[in-house]
């Protein structure tokens, strides 16, 4: 045999090897990665693939961390599950809102605004595109925005399996192990709380710049859901990191086009109230719950609302039951 055809045979072999290789090992990576019960992952799949609840959060750490679905369901009888994830901006509650209305329209949606949502970073959608890319083949949105943003990712994408899923094997067995994150429809309670001496910090981020991307992916957002008739609340949760720029007026300024307004609770709770935060950026599990609480009272229609069992914390409604 000639030493050209030799080469070729061989060079055939070893991609039918590794063609068979990677459907093979990469379908049982994604078998299991489809049916994960817990981790950020679990929580977008659910979004983009298995969403059936009437009412939905949107948002980064602070959603995941903010909204207990249990108790939404307990005061409202309304269906909830908690969509948001950690290090999330504003591209991907758009392309994910978009992925669940593709198959399914809920009642309610709930945006958690981080003040620095609408800020600009370099490199802003790689980190999206890599969380994205496992379900390239399973929603129409993925696809399309994984194709805007980075035509080789996308072609290598659609050729390997093992490739669009190569950082999930560690995560996937840490998760079927029972090893970190806990979620509970999305929610992730946060145990611990603030020293005595903690107080609300003010920023003077005078570098503060806005990212066009972000801006439109908003708008589209506050469209897509204003287009199916769902309610859609734009709220900025409890923190004790305030910045002097941030998100709010340009937030106001879009949803005033669609009669809608951002409600701001980032100062609800004073610093006196520090035992309900686990760190600067984010609720405890007690400070969750009384969130949750005064968000149902402040919001939802009278018609989903159970008899009222809340006292006053400070100012703020606390359910007797958390105390």
């Amino acid at each position: 045999m000639k030493p050209f055809y030799k080469l070729l045979r061989n060079g055939l072999i070893i991609l039918i090897v590794l063609f068979v290789t990677d459907r093979a090992l990469g379908s049982l990576i994604e078998h299991f990665f489809f049916n994960e019960k817990q981790g950020d992952s679990a929580v977008t799949t659910h979004g983009i693939m298995n969403t059936k609840e009437d009412v939905l959060i949107f948002g980064n750490s602070r959603a995941s961390h903010h909204y207990i679905p249990a108790v939404i369901s307990e005061r409202t009888g309304l269906s909830c599950y908690n969509l948001g994830r950690d290090g999330m901006k504003m591209l991907y509650y758009e392309t994910l809102l978009k992925s669940v209305l593709s198959y399914h329209t809920p009642k309610i949606i709930i945006l958690d605004l981080n003040l620095n949502d609408f800020e600009y970073q370099l490199d802003e959608e790689q980190k999206l595109t890599a969380v994205l890319m496992p379900y390239i083949n399973k929603n129409k949105e993925v696809r399309e925005l994984i194709y805007s943003q980075n035509k080789m990712e996308f072609s290598l994408a659609n050729i390997s399996i093992l490739y669009r899923l190569n950082s999930l094997p560690m995560p996937i067995m840490q998760h079927y192990m029972g090893i970190g994150q806990k979620q509970f429809n999305g929610y992730e309670p946060l145990s611990g709380s603030m020293p005595e001496s903690a107080k609300v910090k003010y920023v003077d981020n005078t570098n503060y710049k806005e990212s066009k991307t972000q801006l439109v992916a908003f708008e589209n957002f506050v469209n897509a859901a204003k287009s199916k008739n769902i309610k859609l609340y734009v709220f900025v949760s409890p923190g004790m990191k305030i910045h002097k720029y941030n998100a709010l007026k340009t937030a106001d300024k879009i949803l005033s086009k669609y009669d809608l307004t951002c409600y701001n609770y980032s100062e609800l709770f004073n610093a006196e109230a520090h035992k309900l935060f686990y760190d600067v950026g984010h609720l405890n599990e007690i400070g969750a719950q009384a969130f949750t609480d005064s968000v149902i009272v402040d919001h939802f229609p009278q018609k989903y609302l159970s008899a009222d069992n809340l006292i006053l914390f400070n100012g703020n409604k606390l359910p007797l039951s958390r105390l």
